[in-house]
């Protein structure tokens, strides 16, 4: 992939604190959040013992993290784990459904979150897809996350390549 034309949307490396997420989740647009898994929040910690009426701010939440514990009562949840590396390590149709099914749960008026383990990487590609379904353009997209996530989000080079160079193409309506 030519990196050309687009390497200006390269996330800047860790440099300060000041660029890395300051929370768990952040909202990217109304209803859309994106996020990460909090260290305690994993499947070998033990879980909270929630109780029927604890609520989560969240209707839908996509989990991308295989090690993240499940969400609470009353969330309806996606899990589809696959790896923070090069874009031929996850299943293109798989993920071009999980940020379809983000994107409709989010048209119809969920609160809905999308995590991985740091809440940067695979976080921001599927939230960037579900953007991209919405009308944004991915350059836009990728700003608009880091402006309310992190100027980090996205530092997988690949991911963005993959997202400018393929995505669009493979989001066009079919006649």
């Amino acid at each position: 992939m030519s990196t050309a034309p687009h390497h200006h949307l390269y996330a800047p490396r860790w440099v300060s604190d000041a660029q890395t997420p300051k929370s768990d989740f952040n909202e990217i647009v109304p209803g859309l959040f994106m996020g990460g898994t909090p260290d305690d929040g994993t499947v070998d910690y033990p879980a909270r013992l929630a109780e029927l009426e604890d609520e989560s701010p969240f209707e839908a939440v996509v989990t991308l993290y295989s090690w993240a514990q499940p969400m609470g009562w009353g969330v309806e949840e996606l899990r589809y784990g696959f790896a923070d590396a090069s874009v031929e390590y996850f299943d293109t149709d798989r993920l071009l459904s999980t940020a379809r099914w983000a994107h409709a749960r989010w048209l119809a008026g969920d609160r809905v979150l999308i995590r991985c383990q740091a809440g940067l990487n695979r976080s921001g590609l599927v939230t960037t897809l579900t953007l991209m379904m919405a009308g944004y353009e991915p350059d836009e997209a990728i700003a608009l996350i880091r402006e309310q996530r992190a100027q980090v989000a996205l530092f997988n080079n690949d991911f963005v390549d993959w997202l400018v160079n393929v995505a669009p193409e493979l989001l066009k309506p079919t006649e």
